[in-house]
């Protein structure tokens, strides 16, 4: 049997999903911890803080974070939430949709790629789609 790697978001994160929060980096401190940080640029393969980069924790390897120059995408799993915070991180919609590995049938919206800078992708046959895109 012939194996083939499929690029995209699934690829680069090993899962057919990422829960993901996107923060403005001035929204976010770290109490304690951050120096127990590891970072990985997989544009250039190095372990130096060169942004934008990979952030991982140094003992266990666990992804933790994305950061970019600007904004921060972090893991909400990882977060050691109060009961009812969780709330505040319920998904608002479905990124890079186009290239999912499976259908989610939750009537969020659903950009192609980045949100606002893709098209969006309704949750109906094609000719719904298809009258959608001439409408918006």
């Amino acid at each position: 049997m012939e194996l083939k790697l499929r690029r995209g978001a699934n690829h680069r994160i090993g899962a057919p999903f990422q829960h993901a929060a996107i923060f403005h980096k001035e929204d976010i401190n770290f109490l304690k911890g951050h120096h127990n940080l590891r970072w990985y640029d997989s544009t250039e393969k190095t372990t130096r803080h060169k942004l934008p980069c990979k952030v991982s924790c140094e003992y266990c390897g666990s992804w933790i974070m994305d950061e970019g120059r600007n904004m921060i995408l972090l893991f909400p799993g990882l977060l050691d939430l109060k009961e009812g915070e969780g709330e505040r991180f319920k998904a608002e919609c479905h990124m890079f949709y186009a290239d999912r590995m499976v259908d989610v049938n939750d009537g969020l919206p659903k950009w192609s790629g980045m949100q606002g800078k893709s098209d969006l992708i309704a949750d109906s046959p094609s000719g719904a789609v298809k009258k959608r895109k001439r409408e918006v």
